[in-house]
């Protein structure tokens, strides 16, 4: 049995791990799904979750959990006094990621014990950060080899003890050529176990199935931080409204940056121009694609990695893209051909790059078609979780054997 290890599921971003988890399902892997974090009480889980709930095991409760953490390090105790000084030594220079890391502790202990009861042969965590730290813990305690995947932040950003996991990893899956070269560097003589597996993307059903498109329509999805450069976007709209040009807005997502973003809004009277829909299921995104003459996100290079799924997802339901030239995007995107790159933090440059494919629309369908044909060739679903699917099937073979 294999364990995925994950902040929190369901959640209400990462689609393309929702995805990824319901097709190793459909591949025949049986697993179960370890969150760190129960999902408070209204969260919105997308349909598509739930036939995935009865996999997933949370943390007892805090009661529960003290008695869990206690007993385990009344058993391990040198092994758990080991792990506790690596975190802490690893962490020295990022105290807000050590209490978050020590945090996890109470859950990985009492993970421990129930994949042990469970039979649990190989572990995979979802993000180097807190997930990674988890196992690499439980695997300290309990032998059970381990992986991780690595996608953004967590491995160019929040890295304390990046060298030390990837080294202890039985393998590392991420998720661009970029990224891959990036954790070589980091640990040389791995690197032929650091694999290259992209997002994939549901290409059927994400197949435009004839809604007709807003003209005008600029849609943006993501959740709703600073480095989205969203705010960008919106004073992109008001100086092409100032030029004549009757563009209108859809961003969908929530986060810290939603009442900012509304101040601007308002500010530059965009009020029913800009349309705030907030968080929606995956089932309500893919029409918000097909409605949209073109998908848009002028993200900013020192905070944002990988490919975001937004423009694979918009390309996949055939929508032309405007972007920023992120270090991993030319592996999608050629400039020109299947999509547009725009300067960051240029809100006129993003509006000239807008008004192009508004104003041409066969030059944008054609751009939208290349980029399709992309995202078959590297991005299909089906090739990338079956990739990864055997991937993780031979690590908990190996593991049985």
């Amino acid at each position: 049995m294999l364990a995925f290890i994950v902040n929190q599921f369901p959640r209400q971003v990462a689609a393309y791990f929702l995805r990824e988890l319901l097709g190793l399902l459909d591949s025949g892997l049986d697993f179960q799904i370890y969150s760190l974090l129960s999902p408070p009480k209204g969260w919105k889980v997308h349909a598509d979750a739930k036939p995935l709930l009865e996999r997933v095991v949370y943390p007892p409760a805090p009661g529960d959990l003290a008695r869990h953490a206690l007993g385990s390090s009344a058993m391990h105790p040198a092994k758990v006094t080991k792990m506790l000084a690596r975190i802490a030594w690893g962490h020295r220079s990022m105290p807000n990621a050590l209490a978050k890391s020590l945090a996890i502790v109470p859950q990985s202990l009492a993970f421990a014990r129930d994949m042990q009861a469970r039979g649990v042969h190989h572990m995979h965590a979802n993000w180097a950060t807190y997930p990674a730290t988890a196992a690499m813990l439980i695997s300290e305690l309990t032998g059970i080899p381990y992986s991780f995947s690595g996608h953004a932040t967590d491995i160019f950003v929040h890295h304390a003890m990046l060298r030390e996991k990837i080294e202890s990893a039985r393998f590392v899956v991420t998720c661009t050529r970029f990224n891959r070269g990036y954790l070589a560097d980091i640990a040389p003589e791995r690197a032929d176990r650091i694999r290259t597996v992209y997002h994939g993307v549901d290409l059927p059903r994400f197949a435009q199935n004839g809604t007709p498109r807003v003209p005008n329509r600029i849609l943006t999805v993501g959740t709703l931080r600073a480095c989205k450069g969203i705010d960008d976007l919106i004073r992109a709209i008001a100086i092409l409204r100032e030029r004549g040009v009757e563009a209108e807005l859809e961003i969908v997502g929530d986060g810290e940056e939603r009442a900012a973003l509304e101040t601007l809004v308002r500010s530059l009277k965009l009020e029913g121009k800009v349309i705030m829909a907030g968080y929606l299921p995956q089932e309500e995104v893919i029409p918000a694609y097909h409605r949209a003459a073109v998908v848009a996100l002028p993200a900013h290079h020192e905070d944002h990695f990988g490919i975001p799924n937004i423009l694979i997802e918009g390309l996949a339901a055939g929508t032309p893209v405007v972007c920023t030239e992120l270090p991993s995007l030319h592996e999608l995107i050629e400039h020109g051909t299947s999509g547009l790159f725009v300067p960051e933090r240029d809100p006129a440059a993003l509006a000239d790059a807008l008004q192009r494919l508004l104003a041409d629309p066969p030059a944008a369908a054609r751009m939208a078609e290349e980029g399709r044909r992309r995202v078959a060739q590297s991005f299909d679903m089906k090739q990338t979780v079956a990739e990864l699917a055997q991937t993780l099937k031979n690590a908990v073979a190996a593991r049985a054997a």
